[in-house]
């Protein structure tokens, strides 16, 4: 029996319900939700047991936000050290982290599904499991090169309608910016420039904090919006976090397509 980790956020909501469109491509037998202690803190995670033909898989779902009480938490104010705890603690094979994030890449529109190849963190914070020991981890491959290969396949199969596209067109590099305010036009032209090809405000801590404990971990990118300053039919757009967390959420199929692959 196969055991998945699942991060997603706030543009992922769907997949935090029972009538998840998973249950589409596997039967869905039983799903329990689970306070798990760590040492850092509690984390909600709620537990999908699925079947397909006689296979079974069970994913462990994780609100990034957590989601209590209809209340999540913004950004800058999440618990990782306690999520990449307690989801490890749960014995996963691999975990998946689907983001939402503002395209900036012209290739990379609003709608698009693509990967995290690399990351961005020039936000001078640090997240680490190593606070009493010096221990340096190496993060030249941030994001596992056997997952990104099936999840690019799967991703390219979903969408169609890209398939002019090169495969390094979906394999992207992540600014990460701290929020939780979005960012101005000048920050999303230096970015650019530097190298972003989108920009979000949760996975860096995720990828580093997964490398530290030697964890098979990746990460869907879903453009939900242009970043600020981009948006071709009015450059002076406000960017508004409902709207965003609704585009991201109306491009599900792709990402429940390839983690439904995964479940095999």
């Amino acid at each position: 029996m196969k055991r998945i980790g699942l991060i997603g956020g706030t543009g992922l909501f769907g997949l935090y319900s029972k009538n998840s469109e998973l249950t589409s491509f596997w039967n869905l037998k039983n799903n329990t939700d689970l306070i798990v202690e760590t040492p850092y803190g509690e984390v909600p995670i709620t537990v999908f047991d699925f079947e397909k033909e006689k296979e079974l898989c069970k994913v462990f779902f994780l609100q990034r936000h957590h989601n209590l009480n209809g209340k999540t938490k913004t950004p800058h104010e999440i618990n990782h050290l306690a999520n990449v705890y307690a989801i490890l603690s749960c014995n996963v094979e691999f975990t998946v982290a689907v983001c939402s994030v503002g395209a900036i890449n012209q290739d990379f529109i609003p709608g698009m599904v693509g990967l995290a190849n690399q990351y961005i963190d020039f936000s001078g914070k640090s997240f680490s499991f190593h606070n009493n020991d010096a221990e340096f981890t190496s993060m030249t491959t941030p994001f596992d090169k056997d997952l990104n290969k099936n999840l690019l396949k799967s991703l390219r199969e979903s969408q169609p309608h890209l398939s002019e596209l090169k495969d390094e067109n979906f394999l992207l590099t992540y600014w990460f910016s701290s929020g939780p305010q979005f960012e101005t036009p000048a920050e999303i032209k230096a970015i650019s420039k530097l190298g972003g090809d989108c920009v979000g405000m949760t996975l860096a801590p995720e990828a580093k904090l997964m490398a530290e404990k030697g964890h098979k971990f990746s990460a869907i990118l879903i453009a939900g919006n242009y970043a600020a300053g981009l948006d071709p039919s009015n450059p002076i757009a406000k960017l508004d976090h409902n709207k965003i967390s609704s585009k991201a959420t109306s491009r599900s199929d792709p990402v429940v397509y390839s983690l439904s692959k995964l479940f095999e």
